[in-house]
């Protein structure tokens, strides 16, 4: 292939995740055809998708790369600095390291529309998003549990585990429910914000999620029997 081809080829490969990262955002994964993403690409061949990336799935991997790629970097950076054995700081320092790579995407092309994207993934029940990264750019997640648990030692494993996970899903929500709003042009609450009084607010709200005690209260008769139509409600 000349070098010619192979710009133009880069350019497409380029244009396509872009458009893809971007109707993803806005509508959903399972809502946009490959088709579309061509159309709204401007590419003639309705195949151009199947060949430059195979499938829809590697077409996602393909977006989160070198996201992911730069975030892992940026995560385990923050990591190295963090002293275990000072809990507060540690925490708060545990807090930023799982926020501002996310935080930092907005400072870039398309930042926006792929943290939207990523929340779309992340929420979509026949995808699993860790799978798609698993073995690439996952070494600063993996690293932020350990050192969880270093900070949080009085606390079990299934305990930090538990909370990680809630803090992740707030996390993903929290910056795409901001950008969402502010792409509608709102600017109220938290679309209001400046954003680095949003991550203040946030990284507070992590550490304080992190080193909440633990309840020893066990779910009374009504409770169990409430939780089934409760998680009914939630699927419909």
């Amino acid at each position: 292939m000349t070098p010619r081809k192979t710009d133009k080829s880069a350019r497409t490969r380029h244009n396509l995740i872009a458009t893809a990262e971007r109707l993803f955002a806005v509508h959903g994964i399972d809502a946009v055809s490959l088709n579309r993403i061509a159309r709204e690409a401007r590419q003639r061949n309705a195949s151009v998708i199947q060949y430059h990336f195979g499938t829809k799935g590697a077409l996602i991997a393909a977006i989160f790369e070198p996201r992911l790629k730069q975030a892992n970097q940026r995560r385990i950076e923050l990591l190295s600095r963090i002293d275990t054995s000072d809990r507060a700081e540690g925490l708060r320092r545990l807090a930023r390291a799982m926020v501002l790579p996310m935080a930092e995407h907005l400072g870039q092309e398309g930042g926006s529309n792929y943290i939207r994207f990523a929340r779309q993934v992340y929420s979509n029940p026949r995808l699993e998003m860790f799978d798609l990264i698993r073995g690439r750019h996952n070494s600063g997640m993996r690293d932020a549990r350990w050192v969880a648990q270093e900070i949080l030692s009085d606390l079990s494993m299934t305990v930090v585990r538990h909370r990680l996970d809630l803090v992740t899903n707030l996390i993903f929500h929290s910056f795409a429910d901001r950008e969402t709003m502010r792409a509608a042009g709102k600017r109220t609450g938290v679309a209001g914000m400046e954003t680095d009084e949003f991550i203040a607010d946030l990284t507070a709200m992590i550490v304080s999620a992190l080193d909440a005690p633990v309840s020893d209260r066990k779910p009374d008769e009504k409770t169990e029997s409430a939780t089934p139509a409760r998680r009914a409600a939630s699927t419909t």
